[in-house]
């Protein structure tokens, strides 16, 4: 069995006091309101901030982050009652607020639509790719974060299922590979530029627009 993703220490922390941007945060409280460890891991390091604050010390935080986080709190409740059906086939409820766009085809097996985020510096998106499709290889200019909505897809860092978190930076180069039997739904928050390599890459190029 293969261990679980998480955000890093870092990104939660980043989360919890407002300080990221609001595409990247929504990704991340995705991740955290379908997985429990990671839930547990941002309530630890939001009581150690907490603690800070009643040192007089100042931490600042964001509105859009102080939602997110607010967004997070509201599932266990919405969760519970039976009445209340599953957003959009059971999406993270954290995206409610926010405007998707409609699915378009970006290549062979592969969809995207957009997560209109207003105000946010990353791009926002939601990728669907069929059982065993190969993505090309490529690299990144920025940030690229995604929380794994169903499925699951692995590369050369690891194997990523529902719930995980996929953390990868400038330094990082993939080849992800696609489940062969339940395909991949992701969220994608991302900065900079996407790479692609290879033939196949260099021809896709010019049409996706990441």
């Amino acid at each position: 069995m293969n261990a679980r993703q998480f955000a890093s220490d870092e990104t939660l922390a980043g989360f919890a006091s407002g300080r990221l941007d609001e595409g990247m945060a929504l990704v991340v409280a995705a991740h955290v309101e379908m997985n429990r460890d990671s839930a547990r891991a941002l309530r630890e390091i939001e009581a150690i901030g907490g603690g800070v604050l009643a040192r007089g010390e100042a931490v600042p935080m964001l509105t859009s982050a102080e939602d997110a986080l607010a967004r997070i709190e509201e599932t266990a409740d919405i969760a519970a009652a039976p009445s209340q059906p599953p957003r959009d086939g059971g999406l993270p409820r954290v995206l409610a607020p926010y405007e998707l766009g409609k699915w378009r085809p970006i290549g062979r097996g592969v969809a995207m639509r957009r997560v209109h985020v207003p105000g946010a510096e990353a791009r926002v998106f939601m990728l669907r790719a069929a059982p065993g499709t190969w993505l090309p290889e490529h690299r990144h200019t920025g940030n690229e974060w995604t929380t794994i909505l169903s499925g699951a897809y692995e590369h050369e860092y690891g194997r990523f299922g529902r719930g995980d978190f996929d953390e990868a930076n400038e330094d990082h180069e993939h080849h992800p590979h696609v489940d062969a039997v339940e395909g991949c739904t992701c969220i994608v928050a991302l900065t900079g530029e996407v790479r692609f390599k290879g033939w196949l890459g260099r021809m896709l190029q010019p049409l996706v627009r990441l």
